[in-house]
């Protein structure tokens, strides 16, 4: 694998990918101790489960993005692919429930296996487009964010979806030794992840793809192939994220997430370090866990106060703005 790159900075300090997860955990504890000594309920123990249940689900999706843009690519198509998986599959274990009665845990792996296949098939269609037709990726999924979300209006009327077996909610509402279960879904996909890219042949290609897709090409690397793989993990990524708003929220609605998610992952990815060529599945993880704190950080401290949702957009898009213009003088550090 390609050697990392480090940028040389004034006094010799040099910033690298290993650098990059060593910031934003000091970022993180900084945040937690700020939020925790101004606010006295965020270190409880019901503000902790609370976080550890919203954060799965954009991670879960934060890793989907990124590993779109370690390919020089992206998918805006991440959140509506979570939503319409999540369409689906409540719309198939609500048709075969009576089939299932008695058996309920067995409707669990049903939704799983039917959410999983629709955003393999989602992820599929960006990987055409994308990896095989050539077309701009960020048009692309462009295209496919209006088309599954247009899928998923015609198919619920614009009507939010419920009813749903109350096993089902085991998933967003349980926890496994004082660990909810979304966290630790979350956990073991990023896991898998880090082992996929850090140590696999495939790992290895989608790097090299990312770096330079004509040295690739030349060195035997199919870059069709590695962008469809890709978007079809992805697209599972945003299915497995849409299962766990289902079983959190009971319900599946169209427009959950549409406002802001987008730039969310967008954000988690390009603050956890994912470029071209690199990436880093525990940068991702923290960037989630930075994004999550700010945001119950903000909630809490201006919680009753008119504009507060306002004021905590504007705080992701300012840390968005700045993240990018940070990473634009590292690049150009390291080119020198």
């Amino acid at each position: 694998m390609a050697e990392q790159k480090r940028g040389k900075f004034p006094g010799g300090f040099r910033f690298n990918i290993e650098d990059r997860v060593l910031l934003l955990s000091v970022v993180l504890i900084i945040l937690v101790i700020f939020f925790g000594a101004i606010e006295d309920r965020f270190l409880t123990g019901s503000s902790i489960r609370s976080m550890a249940f919203q954060c799965p689900e954009i991670g879960l999706m934060g890793l989907g993005m990124a590993i779109a843009m370690m390919i020089d690519g992206i998918n805006l198509s991440i959140n509506d692919t979570a939503n319409l998986s999540a369409l689906i599959a409540g719309l198939s274990i609500v048709k075969l429930a009576p089939f299932f009665a008695g058996h309920e845990f067995l409707s669990i792996v049903i939704v799983f296996l039917v959410a999983i296949a629709t955003g393999a098939a989602c992820g599929a269609l960006n990987g055409l487009l994308a990896g095989y037709i050539g077309a701009p990726p960020i048009l692309a999924t462009l295209a496919t964010l209006t088309l599954y979300r247009g899928i998923s209006v015609v198919i619920t009327g614009g009507k939010t979806l419920t009813g749903f077996p109350k096993e089902l909610s085991i998933i967003g509402h349980q926890v496994v030794m004082g660990i909810p279960i979304p966290f630790v879904i979350f956990l073991i996909v990023g896991i898998l992840m880090y082992f996929v890219l850090e140590y696999t042949t495939f790992g290895f290609k989608v790097r090299m793809s990312g770096t330079n897709p004509t040295a690739a090409k030349f060195s035997g690397i199919d870059n069709r192939s590695i962008a469809m793989k890709v978007y079809i993990l992805s697209g599972i990524l945003g299915a497995i994220a849409g299962i766990i708003v289902m079983s959190r929220t009971n319900s599946v609605a169209y427009e959950y997430g549409t406002r802001t998610y987008i730039l969310l992952t967008l954000l988690i990815s390009v603050l956890g370090g994912t470029s071209p060529g690199f990436g880093n599945v525990v940068g991702v993880i923290l960037a989630t866990f930075i994004l999550q704190v700010l945001s119950t950080g903000f909630h809490m401290l201006l919680l009753g106060v008119r504009g507060s949702s306002f004021f905590k957009d504007f705080s992701w898009g300012v840390l968005f703005i700045a993240i990018l213009i940070i990473d634009h003088f590292m690049r150009r550090e390291k080119s020198i």
